[in-house]
């Protein structure tokens, strides 16, 4: 998850999608266990979807809220999701120490394959970005 996420930082990368990634809201991953992905958020440019379980004790709700707040702030287009019940790396295999639900891990796959379908077509164009006009009609 916290790989995916700084990969989203290259300039090449149009779509990012990162599961319970661990340790964005601490900084305490990398050489010193000082890292600076937050403080890199306005580098994405492309799309990210960042999924994590309510239950998650390595992301507890109040780093969720700073990563989610962090991406807002900085303009990032992102999708943020949280699992209900479900813990820290719940979409591993059946030996992931009682944690794996084969339904959720399903609907995660299908967010995946919906952000990548979308984002990395190429017969429709180069992504535009920037702002754009939402047509108020129903």
């Amino acid at each position: 998850g916290h790989l995916a996420f700084r990969c989203a930082f290259d300039k090449r990368v149009a779509a990012a999608i990162c599961y319970f990634a661990t340790d964005i809201h601490s900084r305490s991953l990398g050489e010193g266990k000082c890292d600076d992905s937050l403080e890199r958020v306005g580098d994405i440019e492309g799309e990210i979807v960042m999924i994590h379980g309510k239950s998650d004790n390595h992301v507890p709700p109040s780093g969720r809220d700073l990563i989610r707040k962090t991406l807002h702030d900085k303009g990032v287009c992102f999708s943020f999701y949280e699992i209900a019940w479900a813990q820290h790396a719940f979409i591993r295999d059946e030996l992931s120490k009682g944690r794996y639900d084969p339904y959720v891990s399903k609907v995660c796959f299908e967010i995946l394959l919906e952000l990548f379908s979308r984002t990395l077509r190429s017969d429709l164009g180069p992504r535009a970005g920037g702002e754009q006009d939402i047509e108020n009609v129903c």
